[in-house]
């Protein structure tokens, strides 16, 4: 009786255990099958060291090998071929200081296989539905209160990877970006063992950052959303503004002044293994109205005009290499006809040099392009590469490759306005298209209190003018004020010498108040 009730517990007993295993088991094999798996041969008089890895060497940072003479960056899972003697390895995703130091003495002929001392942790950022999206958070270590660093959920829209923490063995907090380790709010604490893989999911809110819970998830639960959620991702953010103005006997003005505008930002992307397709679209609409005291009504004076779409497909062929297929459009929905603030004389100036002269009387109206002028399409196909994958923070793409453009200007107005001339000058410019080599380098720092830093230089050269190259740098600096305000600034540089010598410069600071819908 006694020899079945133990065979009973045992069983009861071995399917806990081996939960409690798989919590934080591997997604590698052992570390000598990883071993197993390197063919790289040892040269005669050299030693190799191997330090193991956990999640996979493409979500971890690499190690750093110190030596009396030098320091050097190795991947993890990748035999490395080295000269006999002693070394410090350093496992860390803070500063060399907050990792994990192993002492390993190299030997001619073998390898040396570091133990796994450190532990790992991954993070997942979804909201309260479980969807993931770039939340971010600072990790301090509960021993000693120092920040290991800031971490940020992925962008599914981009195809991004969850990169892993390697820590030290303890106890780490978790909170919002710039708390620190007093925080009663927004807090939550995960402890990583050695040589064990944590598996931690923190729902926040996408807005505001508020934490709304956490904890260590099994392997089956982790990143556990449908196929669906997955894969796809979709957005739709509305945002509005407006503004009236009503003087009557006051000094200077006896006025009622309207104004709106509203923007559409649409998204959505797919991405599965190697497959990244992304399209964003846009629609900004604005004006103002003025009714001037005894005074016929003014026309509505447009302050923005802007419909877009940009599609682009990616295919990683090797590691964060591959081709990529993009089309881009550009347009307005409305006629541009601006006011003349005073009695003004406009310069019009044609391709082949000709100038017309217009009057036009002040609170009159100018036309310079009808809707849908100027449309200007792109298409390109080549070769895309991303770097800093690994970066928490950063990430920076880079394509290069063949492009056409359909510049629709349809003889509509381009601003040349010389401010040292009375007149207002403007040229037209014509229908026209370009084959060439197209580049585009598009970088996004995120940064800790919500602040956003995205870039994009697109370059671009026509083969039939190879030295005239076509400038258009896009800056945008976003800081989220509340859940739905936010300050943005923006910086636009364009040069596009076969229309015009000199650069163009477009700046504007807007608070705006946005409201997503899903």
């Amino acid at each position: 009786m006694p020899r079945v009730l133990i065979c009973l517990f045992v069983l009861c007993v071995l399917p806990v255990r081996a939960r409690a295993d798989d919590t934080y088991g591997w997604l590698m094999p052992t570390p000598e099958e990883q071993l197993a798996r390197d063919k790289t041969e040892i040269p005669i008089g050299k030693g190799a060291l191997f330090v193991p890895s956990i999640t996979g060497p493409e979500y971890e940072p690499p190690a750093t090998v110190v030596t009396e003479k030098e320091t050097l960056s190795i991947s993890l899972a990748q035999r490395v071929i080295l000269d006999p003697g002693p070394y410090v390895v350093v496992i860390s995703s803070g500063t060399p200081a907050q990792g994990v130091s192993v002492a390993v003495d190299v030997k001619e002929g073998e390898t040396t296989l570091v133990p796994v001392t450190w532990g790992a942790l991954r993070i997942e950022v979804t909201d309260d539905h479980r969807i993931p999206h770039r939340g971010s958070y600072d990790i301090i270590r509960a021993d000693t209160r120092e920040v290991v660093g800031t971490g940020f959920g992925v962008d599914t829209l981009q195809g991004e990877i969850l990169q892993t923490w390697l820590l030290p063995p303890g106890l780490y907090r978790i909170v919002k970006p710039g708390r620190d380790y007093r925080a009663l709010r927004d807090f939550e604490s995960v402890a990583v063992p050695a040589a064990g893989f944590v598996r931690y999911r923190l729902v926040m809110d996408e807005d505001t950052g508020d934490f709304y819970g956490a904890g260590v998830l099994l392997p089956d639960e982790f990143a556990s959303v449908s196929s669906e959620q997955t894969n796809w991702f979709k957005s739709l953010v509305l945002g509005a503004e407006g503004a009236m103005t009503y003087d009557r006997n006051v000094a200077g003005a006896n006025q009622t002044l309207l104004s709106a505008s509203g923007f559409i930002d649409a998204q959505f992307g797919y991405h599965k293994n190697k497959d990244t397709f992304t399209f964003l679209g846009q629609i900004e609409e604005g004006g103002t109205y003025y009714r001037l005291i005894d005074y016929e009504r003014l026309p509505i004076d447009k302050t923005s005009d802007l419909l877009y779409g940009n599609a682009l497909y990616t295919y990683d062929f090797k590691g964060s290499t591959g081709p990529y297929v993009r089309a881009f459009a550009e347009s307005k929905a409305f006629s541009t006809d601006p006011i003349a603030a005073y009695d003004a004389t406009f310069i019009t100036t044609f391709p082949d040099g000709s100038e017309e002269s217009t009057f036009v009387p002040t609170n009159e109206t100018f036309h310079v392009g009808d809707a849908w002028e100027p449309t200007l399409i792109r298409e390109g196909v080549g070769l895309n590469t991303s770097f800093l994958e690994k970066a928490r923070n950063t990430n920076f793409n880079f394509r290069i490759g063949y492009g056409m453009r359909q510049n629709l200007y349809n003889d509509s107005l381009l601003s040349i306005d010389n401010p040292g001339t009375q007149s207002i000058e403007y040229l037209s410019v014509p229908t026209f298209f370009e084959e060439g080599i197209e580049s585009t380098l598009t970088a996004t720092v995120r940064l800790p209190g919500a602040i956003v830093y995205s870039t994009d230089v697109e370059l671009f050269a026509d083969f039939d003018t190879l030295d005239q190259l076509s400038v258009n740098w896009r800056n945008t600096l976003s800081l989220r004020i509340a859940r739905n305000l936010s300050l943005n600034l923006y910086a636009n540089v364009v040069h596009e010498p076969l229309i015009y010598e000199k650069w163009q410069l477009h700046s504007s600071v807007l608070l705006r108040f946005s409201w997503s819908i899903f």
